[in-house]
């Protein structure tokens, strides 16, 4: 009887994890999974998201008793503000904390503000999920011995309880409340280069191990959503990706997501830049190519390639090929390599540049686009190029700018559209920054990749993989 009733608790528990880590960062979940009563203080300055925070944890931690005392915001103002709640959050019983009263039941006499709220909080039936928003203002006319005291009694009582309380504050500083509370957590505004962002950090979770301390995080819609880190994740067997169609104007990027920052993608006849610093929004960087290479072939368009340092031919196949026909990634997709050598194993869609002399590699390159049919997507690795090329070599710059250059006049004239991976540091990057009519960047934040737009200018986005058990796509969420 007791290994069915311990193998059930683990049933529920891991199945509870997975539901909650969908919103919630992992060690919040796993905080919040057990049995027993556990203490939350949730502190931030104004607008950084504590409120929501507290009420998707009611929502997310299910509980038939949910409770929600505040003494800031009214309960018709809440459900205007957040019209998922009366969905997601049922019941909840929203109260206002600062009008308590002593009703006929209690014992006659004068009883203390402290003492009615501890009474109310052990009246709720047990297990129960309880915030009061926030604390700051529920003590303000108290002294400090008895909100030390009232602190006290109602930690203990939620860990003896099998409650979850959730206490919201505004104080940012240390108290006696943080060192009585099971965990801790905090939100804050960010900047990054002038746009907001959002970060919460664990500051305590006792009895929990805090693997990343810190996430970054968005209330797009009125709902919390956390990010986890960028994972490149494996494709084990085929899987489906969408095809998003060009339009008469515009060639897709692939991503739905940011079809839309940018208006409909890749504007014919462009020349863009997609920006990736030299840690791991690089893997957001592959993500986006891959997408762009995608969906080019599903489309019959030609897409020809000069990859990023570390990438070749036989690389891109093995990422490319789980979801085109490889009869159309042969017909569609040519990869041109810079190397000393030729290769005669190479495939059918492998093109070779010595890379002893840019003025004899790149007529051949520009020859053999513009033999395509139009629209062709040219994509081009900036790393690639600085090495054999010996950019950093006086006036090697200045002649592979000028080279680029015809190719970027080629790419208008034939309404294809053209796109440069450049990293910092590069001798390149400023220069074709510089020329670009799109000027996309990739950052990372806590470990998640990070994009957002120089030009045209646009707020923050988490980009994320999303792998079903039959699809792949990208998504971008904004960070608001």
């Amino acid at each position: 009887m007791f290994l069915i009733t311990k193998n059930l608790f683990i049933y529920i528990k891991t199945n509870f994890l997975i539901m909650m880590e969908a919103k919630m960062p992992p060690e919040l979940a796993e905080a919040f999974s057990s049995p027993r009563g556990y203490s939350l203080l949730i502190k931030g300055a104004p607008g950084t998201g504590k409120t929501i925070l507290a009420l998707e944890l009611i929502g997310e931690l299910g509980e038939v008793n949910a409770v929600y005392l505040s003494a800031r915001v009214s309960t018709h103002a809440l459900y205007d503000q957040l019209p998922w709640l009366d969905e997601c959050v049922s019941p909840l019983n929203l109260i206002d904390a600062t009008k308590f009263y002593v009703s006929s039941d209690i014992v006659p006499g004068v009883q203390s503000f402290p003492d009615i709220l501890y009474t109310r909080l052990g009246k709720i039936k047990k297990p129960a999920t309880v915030v009061i928003d926030s604390w700051e203002a529920i003590t303000s006319q108290m002294e400090r011995e008895k909100t030390e005291a009232l602190e006290a009694a109602i930690t203990e009582l939620a860990r003896h309880a099998e409650m979850k309380l959730i206490l919201v504050s505004e104080n940012l500083g240390i108290s006696s409340l943080d060192y009585m509370v099971d965990g801790i957590v905090t939100l804050k505004r960010l900047t990054l280069n002038y746009r907001r962002a959002r970060e919460l950090e664990i500051e305590k979770l006792r009895g929990i191990r805090i693997d990343q301390p810190k996430y970054a995080f968005s209330l797009e819609g009125g709902r919390f959503h956390y990010f986890r880190p960028f994972e490149r994740r494996k494709i084990e067997k085929p899987r489906r990706v969408e095809i998003v169609q060009n339009s008469e104007a515009y060639l897709s990027t692939g991503v739905r997501d940011l079809d839309k920052i940018l208006s409909g993608g890749f504007r014919k006849g462009s020349f863009n830049i997609i920006e990736a610093g030299d840690d791991m929004s690089v893997l957001g960087y592959q993500s986006i190519i891959a997408h762009m290479i995608i969906n080019s072939i599903q489309q019959g368009n030609n897409c020809v390639c000069i990859p990023c340092c570390g990438w070749n031919e036989r690389r891109l196949r093995r990422g490319i090929l789980p979801f085109v026909n490889e009869e159309d990634y042969n017909k569609f997709f040519t990869v041109f390599e810079i190397g000393s050598e030729e290769k005669e194993d190479e495939g059918e869609n492998v093109r070779i540049l010595k890379g002893e002399s840019m003025k004899t590699d790149f007529p051949k390159f520009r020859d053999f686009i513009s033999d395509l049919e139009p629209q062709v997507m040219v994509i081009i690795g900036a790393d690639t190029l600085e090495y054999p090329y010996q950019l950093k070599e006086k006036g090697k710059v200045g002649e592979m700018v000028g080279m680029l250059s015809r190719l970027m006049i080629d790419v208008r004239d034939a309404d294809n559209v053209g796109v440069f991976g450049v990293t910092p540091g590069l001798v390149l990057s400023s220069e074709l920054i510089h020329l670009s009519s799109v000027h996309l960047k990739l950052t990372v934040l806590d470990r998640s990749v990070i994009l957002y737009c120089n030009r045209p200018d646009t707020k923050v986005h988490c980009l994320e993989n999303v792998v079903t058990d039959d699809s792949l796509r990208i998504e971008l969420t904004a960070i608001v």
